[in-house]
């Protein structure tokens, strides 16, 4: 199984702006969708029925920024892409499912091709961990961590 991991290049660091918005979101009724409030880069909260993510990653929010609004095969469903500058922003996605499998390496293969088709380079998806879920209704898995 290809596994990919990106290796930070600088040491994360309190982030007023990035509080700010986790405290709007929390305001808004916002709630943390997992027993971990927070990721490497981001805070996932369920608002209006969709899963609303605070994110410090500049890569993700551009890839997101690509995915937005289009159906994909292997992505999930990316609503909204707000930007606050360019290492802050929030990505409102469709909610899914834990994943109780392994996934498949014919699933990760495939997700990589969808991927360099949309401008994504595939060198950069993170395939393990929680950032692959599964579509409630339809079972297909979908890569959240874009």
């Amino acid at each position: 199984m290809k596994t990919t991991r990106i290796t930070l290049g600088e040491v994360l660091q309190y982030d007023p702006d990035f509080e700010a918005e986790v405290d709007k979101i929390k305001d808004q009724g916002g709630v943390y969708i997992s027993d971990k409030p927070s990721g490497d880069y981001g805070t996932v909260f369920l608002l209006n029925g969709k899963a609303v993510k605070v994110t410090t990653d500049s890569v993700e929010l551009e890839h997101a920024q690509k995915l937005k609004g289009k159906k994909t095969n292997n992505f999930a469903f990316i609503y909204d892409v707000e930007t606050i500058h360019s290492k802050l922003g929030i990505i409102t996605m469709e909610v899914l499912a834990p994943l109780n499998q392994n996934i498949p390496e014919e699933w990760i293969e495939a997700t990589e091709k969808e991927a360099k088709r949309l401008g994504i380079d595939p060198e950069e998806l993170d395939f393990i961990g929680d950032n692959v879920m599964q579509h409630p209704k339809s079972g297909k898995l979908k890569m959240i961590d874009v």
